[in-house]
């Protein structure tokens, strides 16, 4: 795994390589669990445990990286801010008091969704598999430089319009007992990267769905660690 931490700026850009999937948590947030269970009609809202599902290690792209897709999987393109939890020491069962000792540091992330795989397969992985569509970045900050860490603003924008805000106080499931539920079932390893969920305000929670369009530039930030900056690219569907 290469990284730029945050005090080596004048370096290259986060380039993330996990050993192996990256691991999500999905619902994480009350108001956007709220407003995912309206979109996939669930009857559970809140989850009483974290909700885990893997994405590719080849879904990944930089912070300034064009989100390239076909036409033919953009028709409910969705955008997902997230905190990006990337583990330096790995461990099985680890306790959630000990938690916090295996994270590295914090990156940003945003989970590109394609909503219409997503209510196809009736799943969640393929609608986040887009090959290179998942912005990461810019910088890797170490856990100990991003103090008052619950208060900390996680925030999207698209074409200079806020559409996500929150803190990172309001998860649902916290950093710590995220890697005690994962690594209870299985190893976390050095370089594993845990995209955290994300909060309300994503294109499918309005009415009708605002989803993204050729052209269209979202930024994603979350205070103390930098910003995303990638514009929406679609191509001629192949064939």
């Amino acid at each position: 795994m290469h990284t730029e931490t945050a005090g080596s700026r004048a370096g290259p850009v986060l380039c993330v390589a996990p050993p192996r999937n990256v691991l999500c948590l999905g619902k994480n947030y009350v108001a956007h669990a709220s407003e995912f269970a309206r979109f996939s009609r669930d009857t559970e809202v809140a989850p009483e445990a974290p909700i885990v599902f893997t994405k590719p290690v080849s879904s990944l792209c930089g912070p300034t990286d064009d989100i390239a897709v076909d036409a033919d999987l953009a028709e409910a393109l969705d955008y997902e801010v997230e905190l990006g939890v990337v583990i330096g020491a790995g461990g099985t069962r680890i306790s959630k008091q000990q938690a916090l000792e295996h994270v590295l540091g914090y990156t940003v992330v945003n989970d590109t969704t394609a909503r219409d795989l997503q209510q196809r397969h009736k799943q969640w992985f393929l609608g986040k598999s887009l090959p290179k569509a998942t912005p990461v970045g810019p910088v890797l900050v170490p856990r100990d430089e991003l103090p008052q860490f619950p208060q900390r603003a996680i925030v999207c924008w698209v074409n200079g319009e806020l559409r996500q805000k929150a803190v990172l106080g309001d998860m649902i499931f916290g950093v710590a007992e995220a890697i005690a539920a994962i690594s209870r079932i299985t190893p976390l390893e050095p370089g594993d990267l845990i995209a955290m969920g994300t909060p309300s305000g994503v294109a499918v929670g309005f009415t009708p769905p605002r989803y993204l369009k050729d052209g269209d530039r979202v930024v994603c930030e979350i205070d103390g660690i930098g910003r995303l900056d990638n514009t929406v690219r679609v191509r001629k569907a192949p064939g």
